[in-house]
């Protein structure tokens, strides 16, 4: 069996995913389609590095050592082609803190933060709760997919945005931006002196007809850029609170260093530096074995919608394995959508909360079994059925 069709039971397990379900929805036998980790085991060198650490059966405090950054700077080089020095790496407990925790300490109050929505929700959040001001540029769509509206992002920046928070690829809409985009954004936000904070959580898992472009390698063109990634996503480690913001601007790393430090914010735990070891040198086969599962998800959604539900309109999936569905044919809000769905047995995310104008849209997670994938359609699909 493939080791992404093996089932995993990954209930009582403390998983948010699945153990939280019958608080959130107060009902029992839920498939949970939401939240973006997998239902399926990490990579076999991951499991085996951990085993080794707990064998030695002491916990003490730890540190980042110089092998761990040298692993961080040679995968971005291997990977994506831009190359870093490891004291650009900062790393912390996840991205959404680092957000935060970059608006706070390099933007002034009540700066503006331009973000592309519909986005990923805590990059409202972590605005607002730093009394920051958002400024939409809505991603336009056309066909089955997203663009960026360049014309809109210039206006924003001349209104004198310190910030702009890229997500790349994008969460939820599933685009890989192309080197064009990436340099347009790269390019203006130099020319209006924005800082640039790219979410890159995502860049591993991207479909091989869509390579994936960071922001790093224009670090030659403009500095005043932040880089944030994970092993998070990728390796299904989330729980493990270990992420690598790249930041090569001294004063911009010194301050954000600076702001952890006032935060008493310290490194990822030992488990999470030695699963980013494994990960970064031991699972590209994995990897690569993964995506190809994800793009025959996407595949088999792609169909079934086609089939059984032509009128929803799904964003061509070029990266992550989140899918982006307009289900306003329904004539239902996001939340509606969601507590009818729960009724019948899934649990998907409400795409009003990436973004006050995608009510009707939901969010799927397909990083699961493909057995698991088909009763969720079909689930969504009986649904579709009946209430018509």
């Amino acid at each position: 069996m493939n080791h992404f069709n093996k089932p995993i039971n990954r209930l009582n397990t403390s998983s948010l995913k699945w153990d939280s379900i019958k608080i959130r929805t107060e009902k029992e036998n839920v498939l949970p389609f939401w939240v973006a980790d997998s239902d399926y085991m990490t990579a076999k060198p991951i499991m085996e590095a951990l085993t080794s650490r707990i064998k030695n059966g002491a916990f003490g405090y730890t540190y980042i050592d110089q092998e761990y950054l040298e692993i961080v700077k040679n995968w971005v080089w291997r990977r994506y082609q831009y190359r870093i020095e490891k004291d650009w790496i900062v790393t912390t407990p996840g991205i959404v803190p680092a957000l935060f925790f970059a608006i706070n300490a390099l933007t002034t109050p009540e700066a503006k933060i331009i973000i592309q929505s519909p986005v990923y929700n805590p990059f409202y959040s972590v605005i607002i709760n730093n009394n920051r001001k958002i400024l939409e540029n809505k991603l336009l769509p056309i066909d089955n997919t997203y663009q960026m509206d360049f014309i809109n992002l210039e206006a924003l920046l001349k209104e004198g945005a310190e910030m702009m928070i890229l997500c790349s690829p994008h969460n939820p809409v599933g685009r890989v931006w192309t080197e064009a985009e990436i340099l347009k954004v790269v390019k203006l936000c130099k020319q209006y002196n924005c800082l640039l904070v790219s979410d890159e959580i995502h860049c591993d898992l991207v479909f091989k007809e869509y390579p994936f472009i960071s922001i790093g390698k224009y670090f030659h063109l403009y500095d005043k850029m932040i880089i944030c990634t994970a092993p998070s996503k990728t390796f299904n480690i989330a729980g493990l609170m270990t992420s690598n913001i790249i930041i090569k601007d001294l004063t911009l790393r010194e301050k954000f260093k600076r702001e952890l430090s006032i935060r008493s914010i310290g490194d990822p735990n030992l488990f999470g530096i030695e699963a980013c070891k494994a990960a970064y040198t031991k699972c590209d086969d994995w990897l690569e074995a993964q995506v190809k599962h994800i793009q025959k998800n996407a595949m088999l959604v792609n169909q079934y919608f086609k089939k059984h539900i032509p009128e929803a309109k799904i964003a061509k999936l070029e990266g992550t394995y989140l899918m982006w569905i307009d289900m306003r044919f329904m004539h239902l809000t996001s939340e509606a959508l969601v507590k009818k769905l729960i009724d019948y047995g899934i649990f998907v995310n409400p795409g009003a909360m990436y973004g006050a104008d995608y009510d009707g849209f939901i969010r799927l997670n397909i990083a699961c079994p493909q057995q698991q994938l088909q009763k969720g359609l079909e689930i969504i699909g009986k649904f579709v059925a009946e209430y018509k």
